[in-house]
């Protein structure tokens, strides 16, 4: 995954969200907006504020990290334009008073950081456990409807966004090897390593086509939908790139329970056609992102109690992938 903030330590999070907020007072500067308060939102791959302005507006304010190339930032809202001009509902970027939509923004001290702003999509996270069969299979046709949308997608020349496959799976993987102690014990690691060998060999043996492999969200969890009367909206493109669809689609069914990946699946099946036997694949791109969000969490220490807790579970599906055991739709026996 993407370098975020550092947030290893209580005070590297707390000097990273002071920083961020005087970047953030800079950045407002320099926006045609009569904004009167600022919220903290999150740290995460950017640092969010929830900006309220006059008549009732409101919008996203997102401080970049360090060392965030700048042409990546520029690419997300090129894309995201283009599905905004598709009749895709989502944040689109605000130009500031220079014209451009990533700001630079600086701390008390100098130090630099990338903005952008971006207006507020108003709706509500629904928890997994609260959902009805009705929002799981909007949630499906929404990441269809995307697929869709982004099928003639033509990039500009100085486009720069990742691709997610086996470098990127690789890289996470070594890391996740190497700081993996906190919460996976060594003798579960080897699970994972067999697992992770499994998937890499999956990822060889792929070829994109225009039908399954494009820009695509990446990272459109049940955190990153909100709703508005019933409707799903997508939000936080921070993670866009290149990829195969169902690796799009695990992401999103990661944090699902069993039952709600088949509604999932019907949802966008109903808007968009998957290949025969495609489960094979997605059980590997499940995989992936399984092991990318550990990897992605393994250093910071505020996550590795809920991590641990969470292991008995991964360890099932794990079990289950290398003794070529179907996993993603039905529920799992788990050691006690």
């Amino acid at each position: 995954m993407a370098k975020g903030f550092q947030m290893d330590t209580e005070i590297n999070r707390k000097d990273t969200l002071k920083q961020t907020k005087q970047a953030a007072l800079y950045a407002l500067q320099k926006y045609e907006i009569n904004w009167n308060s600022i919220h903290f939102i999150q740290i995460s791959e950017h640092v969010t504020f929830r900006i309220a302005a006059d008549q009732g507006e409101s919008f996203l304010l997102r401080i970049h990290s360090a060392g965030k190339n700048p042409k990546e930032i520029s690419s997300e809202l090129e894309w995201t334009t283009a599905m905004k001009s598709k009749g895709i509902t989502l944040p689109v970027a605000m130009r500031n008073r220079e014209g451009s939509l990533v700001t630079t923004a600086y701390t008390d001290d100098g130090k630099q950081y990338y903005a952008t702003l971006l207006t507020w999509v108003e709706g509500e996270r629904v928890e997994k456990g609260e959902h009805t069969e009705e929002t799981i299979q909007k949630m499906g046709e929404l990441m269809a409807h995307l697929h869709e949308a982004s099928t003639d997608f033509s990039p500009s020349t100085d486009f720069s966004r990742p691709s997610w496959g086996i470098h990127t799976f690789e890289r996470d993987w070594a890391h996740l090897e190497l700081n993996h102690r906190h919460f996976i014990s060594d003798e579960a690691i080897e699970l994972y390593s067999l697992a992770a060998q499994k998937v890499k060999e999956r990822l060889k043996t792929l070829t994109s086509n225009e039908h399954d492999y494009g820009m695509i969200h990446a990272d459109l969890h049940n955190g990153n939908i909100v709703f508005l009367e019933g409707e799903p909206y997508p939000i936080d493109f921070g993670r866009c790139g290149f990829g195969y669809h169902l690796y799009d689609i695990a992401q999103s069914i990661l944090g699902l329970f069993p039952p709600q990946r088949v509604l999932f699946m019907k949802g966008y099946e109903r808007i968009r056609q998957l290949e025969n036997e495609y489960i094979p694949k997605l059980e590997a791109f499940f995989i992936m992102a399984l092991i990318e969000a550990y990897s992605f969490h393994a250093k910071n220490s505020a996550e590795w109690d809920g991590l641990i807790e969470e292991q008995p579970y991964a360890e099932a599906i794990l079990k289950a992938y290398i003794s070529g055991s179907s996993f993603l739709f039905v529920p799992l026996e788990i050691s006690s």
